[in-house]
């Protein structure tokens, strides 16, 4: 093991980490979890001083497991340890030592410059999935509607008839019904409805 002091003189920083995952069989994360830290452990710039497991613990009703690893490092540098808390999103960073970190201007606009690329690359694939989103959102709205004027090519129906040839819950359907009578698709009266 390096001498801690020795490093942090060279500009390296001791810190310490809390990384969880979520998912199942709880073995299967706990294999994931530790096949994580075996990878960290390879890189040159991270020096591993002590790791702590917690056990899986079962969601409240749900099937996943949740665990997580503690773990105390020396790092390379305060660029390290950005670029570490982005590409892993560790739920809790602490800097131990030093106390105070000095940074020269060029380091910070790396730094600065780095963080505005990942948070325009972040805002990029959250813009892209609110658009696609939407897109699903539409066809499946209009997949329900096609289900609904298909159930009643055969005449009227009420609702619960309606529900039960297109195995949309009662309480969902209405919106979609709604919307087919007032776009002039349904007719609505005796408490049936029919094509329009």
């Amino acid at each position: 093991m390096t001498n801690i002091k020795a490093k942090i003189s060279d500009g390296w920083l001791h810190c310490s980490f809390i990384v969880e995952m979520m998912g199942k069989p709880a073995d299967h994360l706990q294999k994931t979890l530790k096949g994580y830290v075996d990878n960290l452990k390879k890189d040159k710039k991270i020096e591993f001083i002590h790791e702590d497991y917690a056990d899986p613990e079962q969601v409240e009703n749900s099937t996943l497991f949740t665990t997580f690893v503690e773990f105390e490092v020396i790092m390379k540098d305060i660029t390290r340890v950005i670029e570490f808390c982005f590409d892993f999103m560790p739920s809790s960073v602490e800097i131990i030592e030093p106390t105070n970190i000095i940074l020269q201007n060029k380091v910070m606009n790396g730094l600065l410059n780095d963080i505005q690329a990942r948070l325009h690359k972040v805002d990029m694939v959250l813009k892209n999935q609110s658009q696609e989103n939407k897109i699903l959102k539409k066809n499946s709205s209009l997949l329900v509607q096609n289900s609904i004027l298909l159930s009643l090519r055969d005449g009227k129906k009420d609702t619960k008839e309606i529900a039960k040839l297109t195995r949309i819950p009662e309480a969902d359907l209405k919106k979609f019904l709604d919307v087919l009578v007032k776009a002039k698709k349904l007719n609505f009266s005796a408490k049936k409805y029919s094509l329009a």
